[in-house]
């Protein structure tokens, strides 16, 4: 199946559907006129705090991932939770633009921005519709997952609604063992059976998720996929051959080259994150070769106070901090109202005219301090990295994580919507 085609994407009128409640306007989207506006305001932020993403990152990323996996194989650019926040729009259609033909979301939700957005190319919502979604799905040229067989029936209820005559691709996700999402696979043999008698649905593709992708040599890693492979067994004895079968995420499309199939769905990866590959005892497994993947966001701020204090002063909320010996410090306009963990203080890092400062005090709400004492000539008005690269130093989600005992995924993905994201080359 090709591109969707964005000349359908929006009908003349929605009058005699169930999602119409009141009158077209046309400079709205179809999805969206049945909603309030909640925006207030559309003045430009002007607070010093902000992300840099850059699109060159982001196409190299991946176009290198798509070498490394070769060309027999689809690399699906997952895009959910706003790219990671990484801001979903403008990355997929520089990816689009890179030559990705597929994307990965959560919700239809996010599926409609994207084709609001003017992106053409197949759109997987990896949860699937939520009731009532499924017709702005099939309007909007999305692909559903199914999970249950009552999913299988409510997409071909919402294609009889709005009119549709040929058949909606749907991708099958299973539970291998993650227990999380998926058709179980004591019930594969009936929906199997099932299935065929449903002439609106085609089965496109089939799926699942590892749990622990990372762990090389993970028991269950093994287990999901000796049981995905039995799974695709079983379907090909009711003649059932989904063309498209993916279970590679970041972690297994860079060290697990016999779950890529002909799709892999790449997260982190996409971003620049080549997370370290694990044995099950913890220690760090045999590396596959780098690919030099290139972390596409910096998040900067900007010193807004310094003040030289005494010995003996508390810092911050409930003092927690004392400076031992006279100090310089700085105040800067970031805070966990932002994204920025209050655990990272004590023992975190932002970078200032290329050397490290240390978090001082706890992080509150819009203001954390740093300590300058050692960074002579540091003024008020000095960018202040808190991911991204300074001089020679440099600080990544990564570290962020270490230092808040999170995961980087967590760290990206809870950026704050008030910290604007300057997309750049």
């Amino acid at each position: 199946m090709g591109n969707w085609d964005l000349r359908h994407s929006c009908p003349r009128s929605v009058a005699n559907t169930d999602d119409a409640h009141t009158a077209p306007n046309p400079h709205e989207s179809c999805y969206h006129r049945s909603l309030q506006s909640t925006l207030t305001s559309v003045r430009a932020s002007t607070r010093p705090n902000w992300a840099e993403v850059s699109l060159s990152a982001l196409r190299h990323n991946f176009r290198t991932l798509q070498q490394h996996v070769g060309p027999a194989v689809t690399v699906c650019a997952v895009v959910k939770c706003d790219a990671y926040g990484h801001g979903s729009e403008a990355c997929a259609r520089a990816l689009e633009r890179a030559g990705a033909t597929w994307f990965g979301v959560t919700s239809a939700d996010e599926g409609v921005a994207l084709r609001d957005a003017g992106i053409n190319s197949r759109i997987l919502i990896l949860v699937g519709a939520w009731r009532g979604e499924e017709g702005d799905a099939l309007r909007y040229g999305l692909t559903p997952t199914v999970s249950r067989f009552e999913d299988v029936e409510e997409v071909a209820l919402a294609a009889s609604r709005i009119g549709r005559r040929e058949s909606v691709p749907v991708h099958l996700k299973l539970d291998t063992g993650m227990a999380r999402l998926g058709l179980p696979l004591a019930e594969l043999d009936s929906f199997a059976q099932r299935v065929k008698a449903v002439p609106q649905v085609e089965l496109e593709g089939v799926f699942s998720h590892l749990a622990s992708a990372e762990v090389l040599d993970a028991a269950d890693a093994l287990r999901q996929q000796e049981r995905f492979s039995q799974a695709l067994r079983t379907l090909a004895s009711h003649g059932l051959q989904p063309p498209i079968r993916h279970l590679a995420n970041s972690s297994a499309t860079l060290g697990r080259p016999d779950s890529w199939y002909n799709f892999v769905r790449p997260g982190m990866a996409i971003y620049g994150y080549e997370l370290p590959l694990v044995q099950s005892d913890g220690q760090a497994a045999a590396q596959p070769r780098r690919l030099g993947l290139q972390p596409a966001m910096s998040w900067k701020t900007r010193v807004i106070s310094l003040r030289n204090v005494p010995a003996g002063q508390a810092l911050g909320y409930n003092g927690t901090y004392v400076t031992q010996s006279p100090a310089r410090v700085a105040v800067i306009a970031a805070g966990y109202g932002d994204g920025l963990y209050r655990k990272l203080s004590p023992g975190g890092y932002v970078l200032l005219r290329g050397q490290r400062a240390p978090f001082v005090g706890r992080i509150s709400m819009d203001l954390t301090i740093i300590d300058v004492s050692h960074i002579p000539g540091a003024e008020i008005g000095d960018e202040v990295v808190l991911i991204g690269r300074s001089g020679d130093e440099r600080i990544t989600a990564v570290d962020h994580a270490r230092w808040s005992g999170t995961i980087a995924y967590e760290i990206l993905c809870n950026l704050s919507e008030r910290v604007v994201r300057h997309h750049v080359e």
